[in-house]
């Protein structure tokens, strides 16, 4: 929305410059016909905030949602219609109304006061105006569209992270739950029985706590600010050790780095970010290594692990989706993407890009 606002604040100006307008203000309405934004254009924010809340669309504003007609008026005082102004509102003579309409559905209203001169508003700024409308309402739904797409993203996302909580930790806690419950009555009994049990809870709690740090690392966003990339994956090989207890050991080249393009670097970053992020999620590793190196014209990165691994002949694997991710950045910087895995035996994935290419595409 905040996006959206200064694009359509653009819409009530241009309207109102074409139509030589002192005033000019945008309404959008919800499915339920009530404002849900106001938009005013040729009044200060002081002269707005005097005026106080914007129209209820009781009067003459509220006639152009109700009927979906445009309004032309010579005067809006002589007009059954009317409601009057509020105080402190200026004063306001010459009317011109629009409904902004997306696919016959009203989302908004556009109007225009108070046309230089006195003069009457034309059924040419009537078309003009109506083009303006067209424009905002296309920008208004696009907004709102893209509101829903991402409102469905988070909803898909908090379903994973519960399912992942359901099949990971919750799982993991209700077993050493199983694990302590008889301890109480036999402690006496067999005290070596108990202590085993017991040593069983400690490490299934401490790989709970790593499953629960792996969590926070992977949903903890990204973040590269240009900087060196260098000193940028020594801070996320830090990062990832403090969250997963997992050792991250870093071979960054000592030449070339800091002259590669921003553009080619900051994918870089993501691409290492995700990989590790993808070690400390589903490997179950003691120890990973980040290399980057630059040779013959080519730069390359590779992180692997001591982890489980995992089948890649077999789709939708252990941490699919991040690999797509990973290649799909690859692809886009005109490199290429390999992973090779087996069970038990760990994970290797190598992204190269020809530098010529990455220029190209930064």
């Amino acid at each position: 929305e905040m996006m959206l606002e200064p694009l359509l604040l653009r819409f009530v100006d241009l309207a109102r410059e074409i139509t030589n307008a002192q005033y000019g203000a945008l309404g959008i309405v919800a499915d339920d016909d009530r404002l849900e934004q106001f938009i005013t254009s040729g009044i200060t924010e002081e002269e707005r905030a005097a005026i106080g809340a914007p129209p209820a669309g009781s009067g003459l504003l509220g006639v152009i949602i109700r009927q979906g007609a445009s309004l032309r008026l010579r005067d809006i005082s002589k007009d059954s219609r009317s409601a009057g102004f509020p105080p402190n509102h200026p004063h306001m003579k010459t009317l011109l109304g629009v409904p902004v309409v997306y696919k016959d559905k009203i989302v908004g209203r556009l109007y225009l006061s108070e046309k230089q001169g006195g003069e009457e508003f034309t059924s040419e700024d009537e078309e003009m105006v109506r083009l303006f409308a067209a424009q905002a309402a296309a920008s208004i739904e696009n907004a709102r569209l893209l509101e829903r797409s991402q409102d469905l993203a988070i909803l898909e996302e908090r379903e994973r992270i519960g399912m992942d909580l359901h099949d990971g930790v919750i799982q993991s806690l209700y077993g050493v739950g199983l694990n302590l419950e008889d301890c109480a009555d036999v402690v006496d009994e067999d005290p070596d029985f108990v202590r085993q049990r017991l040593d069983k809870a400690v490490n299934d709690l401490n790989q709970v706590i790593k499953d629960i740090r792996s969590y926070i690392f992977h949903l903890r966003p990204a973040a590269f600010d240009a900087r060196d990339l260098g000193q940028a994956l020594f801070d996320l090989a830090r990062e990832v050790r403090v969250n997963s207890l997992i050792e991250v050991n870093l071979d960054v080249a000592e030449a070339g780095v800091r002259e590669l393009p921003p553009d080619l670097s900051e994918n870089l970053f993501h691409i290492a970010q995700e990989a590790l992020a993808n070690v400390a999620k589903h490997s179950r590793a003691s120890q990973a290594w980040t290399r980057l190196q630059i040779a013959d014209g080519v730069v390359q990165l590779t992180v692997r692990d001591n982890g489980r691994g995992f089948n890649t002949s077999r789709p939708g694997g252990i941490g699919h989706r991040g690999l797509g991710n990973i290649a799909d950045r690859a692809r886009a910087l005109g490199g290429t993407y390999e992973v090779t895995s087996s069970v038990g035996g760990g994970t290797s994935i190598t992204v190269a890009v020809p530098l010529e290419g990455a220029y190209a595409h930064a």
